[in-house]
Order: C-alpha cells, then structure tokens, then sequence
C-alpha cells in the first residue's frame, strides 16, 4: 500500500513539474493578422490574441493610435501566462515633450495615462488569447518582421520548483508603437 501511496504522489509532482513553463523573454519574429486578430509568432511559440474577448480594447487603441501614435516613444510588451492563456499588456509611452496640456490631459483622464518618469507617461492596453508551438505557416516570409521584438513573459503557471516562486522580469527595451496589434502589416485592427 505504502508503495502506491509513493507511486500516487511521485505521478502528481510530475504532474506539476510538467505543467507548460515559458522562456523569461521570447523574440517575436511574424506577426500574421488575421479576420479575428493576430498571430505573434517566435521561431518556437505562437500568441493568438483575438479581437472578438476584448471589442471595447480595440477600440480603445484603435481611438489612441489615431490620436497620439506619432507622439509615442516606443511600447514595452509583456505577456502574462497561465498554462495556455496569455494576456499581453502593451505599455505604450508617451513623451510628454511632444504633447500639449489638453493632450496630457486627456492621456490622463480618458486613457489613465500614468508616469513613467519625469519626461515620459504610460498608457497600457491588454489583449487576451493563447500560446502554442509555432506553425510554418504563421512564420512564412509575408508574416517576418524587419526587427524581431523582445516580449518579456511573466508565467504564472503553477509548478513545483526548487526556487519555490517565478520571478518576475524587468520590462524589455522599448520598440515602435506600430508594431502592436497587426498595425506593422496592414492597417491597425
């Protein structure tokens, strides 16, 4: 009996300790858009983020890009994972040299806009979706980014290990606003 209660519990902390685990950071290298959103792709993982969980997002980005997209300095990306799930958060940050004060105001008031520091406010965004193993087709030569971009990923999946805590990751340099949600192929979805 006692072996099995052994067995029972060297099958259930391998359970844990398989649970799907991501990198710290992951390069983006295509972004493929597609009707219901788009499809991030590294050589190894793909992030499908759609439009339909999160119509009022969209749209909110879709307003904010049209109105400040040439006053952003650049957007730090991070990917929040849980087993399959992701939420991107998009911290796009604004350099308060460019903007006027009604500018900043509503960034503040409309958007939340919060500040970075002394020169610099942030504005976040979200999409929701899910990660996988690349595809060959997602990472075709349409799809393939001039500069690939660095995400940091914060994974939030419950596993047993030895240091007992996932560590979170120090946002990853800044890269240009368009990048985000398909806008760096074709029109911003």
């Amino acid at each position: 009996m006692m072996k099995y209660a052994v067995l029972l519990a060297t099958l259930v902390l391998a359970g844990c300790t398989s649970a799907p685990n991501l990198p710290p950071t992951d390069t983006i290298v295509a972004i493929k858009p597609i009707e219901s959103g788009i499809i991030a792709s590294s050589e190894q993982h793909s992030y499908r983020f759609f439009r339909k969980g999160m119509p009022q997002e969209y749209q909110r980005y879709k307003t904010f890009y049209e109105r400040f997209h040439r006053q952003a300095s650049g957007v730090r990306v991070n990917f929040v994972v849980e087993d399959h799930e992701v939420t991107a958060e998009y911290l796009v940050v604004m350099d308060k040299r460019k903007l006027d004060a009604s500018q900043q105001a509503e960034l503040i008031n409309q958007y939340k806009a919060a500040p970075v520091d002394n020169d610099r406010l942030g504005v976040v965004f979200h999409a929701t979706g899910f990660w996988s193993k690349s595809h060959p087709p997602e990472l075709a030569a349409p799809y393939r980014l001039e500069q690939p971009v660095v995400v940091s990923i914060n994974d939030k999946t419950q596993t047993i290990s030895t240091l007992g805590a996932i560590a979170l990751i120090p946002l990853v340099p800044l890269f240009p606003l368009y990048m985000m949600y398909g806008c760096a192929r074709g029109p911003c979805v």
